[in-house]
């Protein structure tokens, strides 16, 4: 199966064949030398074919098993994402369903990033404000939801579900 740096490789050569191993890197963020060996193992495993333009310029194909192998990973890729937020969702709703039977009624989910993309899927049938901007919250027995961490939020009510979550959410540093 191909890695994540064979798949920038070969996502650049079918945008593009006949860029050169450095401009790979530049576009790629990948070191020449690391271009070079990963083009030299796709070779190798007859996922690209190479075809000399001229002494100094070569041109880079996929081959049909590198479009097979290419499309094995960008499904794995999506499915391990939608999983992934599935998780997510699942784990938020759970934190506000605890919070709901505690006795907490509103929500307000604070920001908008992908985990707050999120929480507003997890929060579907309870009620609940979306802002960017904590000045336009007027309930002040609202429970916050934060999807980062950087917001100062004023004395309310908060749970930054970002740190929460941090060992399963990859958006979170």
């Amino acid at each position: 199966m191909v890695n994540e740096n064979e798949l920038k490789i070969m996502d650049e050569i079918s945008k593009k064949g006949d860029l050169t191993q450095r401009a790979l890197s530049e576009r790629t963020k990948l070191s020449l030398g690391a271009v070079n060996i990963i083009i030299k193992r796709l070779i190798s495993r007859g996922i690209l074919k190479s075809k000399s333009l001229n002494p100094k310029k070569i041109e880079y194909m996929i081959t049909p098993k590198g479009f097979t192998e290419k499309a094995k990973k960008s499904y794995t890729y999506v499915m391990k994402t939608i999983n992934l937020v599935k998780l997510v969702k699942g784990e938020i709703a759970k934190i506000v369903l605890d919070e709901y039977n505690k006795g907490q009624k509103k929500f307000v989910i604070l920001g908008h990033d992908d985990l707050t993309d999120i929480i507003e899927l997890a929060l579907k049938g309870f009620d609940y404000d979306m802002t960017d901007d904590i000045k336009e919250i007027k309930d002040k027995n609202a429970l916050i939801l934060l999807g980062r961490s950087n917001i100062r939020t004023n004395g309310f009510r908060v749970i930054n579900l970002a740190k929460k979550l941090k060992g399963i959410y990859w958006g979170v540093e």
